[in-house]
């Protein structure tokens, strides 16, 4: 097992402090290790009191799921401990001041989550699509303008599949766009695997999170006109939807 209590144990529990009570952020109060075992490195995430800078005040959302997709993705489960260690990970990744530096540290971070996933039996699709969506976020931050057009191909490219998707019901001709989609992302190199992850799931399941965001945005109009009328605070229903 991966992930071990500080005395070597395997870990049996993890424990968080909600803080505050009603907030979606989380303390860690018992420090644990991963040891990645493709390079047989040792990665301990350290408790709440004993946090050193950068660490310090450290605090995580687990897995950084937008609420609307919670039906897909939860923000916690097998995930939680690999989402915790790249939480803090990336944060000292921020903290080394060194853009290329902190790309090359969130790669190998983001390689290490993906492997925690899995360790910890999330699906492989699931563990794919967490891994490139964190690589994605990783790319438009520390990338520069390569990062930026990586992240704009893979949208682009999506909208271009469904369009051609849409269109091959009265010109099947349109279908082609599918394999010359897929072979735009080459120009990326080592990267190409991510944009191809990328742009095809955004293609395959844009429709789907569309459907669950026209579910939830009902309810939620619902929630805040009950709570303007009863003198409530209608800000308040899009936490944690769209507000922290």
């Amino acid at each position: 097992m991966p992930f071990l209590a500080d005395d070597g144990a395997p870990l049996a529990e993890l424990v968080l402090a909600q803080r505050p009570a009603d907030a979606s952020r989380f303390e860690l109060t018992e420090a644990f290790a991963y040891l990645d075992p493709e390079t047989g490195r040792r990665y301990r995430v350290p408790a709440r009191g004993e946090a050193s800078p950068p660490l310090a005040g450290f605090s995580t959302d687990l897995a950084s799921v937008p609420t609307p997709l919670w039906g897909m993705i939860a923000s916690y489960g097998r995930q939680s401990a690999p989402a915790v260690l790249h939480d803090a990970r990336s944060r000292e990744a921020d903290a080394l001041g060194d853009r290329r530096a902190a790309l090359e540290q969130r790669r190998e971070d983001d390689r290490v989550f993906r492997t925690a996933l899995r360790e910890q039996g999330v699906p492989r699709l699931r563990a794919r699509l967490m891994w490139a969506w964190v690589s994605a976020d990783r790319e438009r931050w520390f990338g520069g303008a390569r990062g930026w057009a990586l992240v704009v191909q893979a949208v682009v490219g999506a909208l271009v599949l469904v369009a051609a998707s849409v269109a091959a019901f009265w010109y099947p001709a349109w279908l082609l766009a599918w394999p010359v989609v897929a072979l735009a992302v080459l120009v990326h190199g080592r990267l190409a695997g991510l944009v191809a992850t990328l742009t095809f799931s955004i293609a395959l399941l844009g429709p789907l999170v569309l459907v669950q965001l026209a579910a939830l945005l009902p309810f939620r109009l619902l929630e805040a006109l009950v709570e303007l009328v009863t003198g409530g605070d209608p800000r308040g229903v899009w936490r944690p939807t769209l507000r922290p």
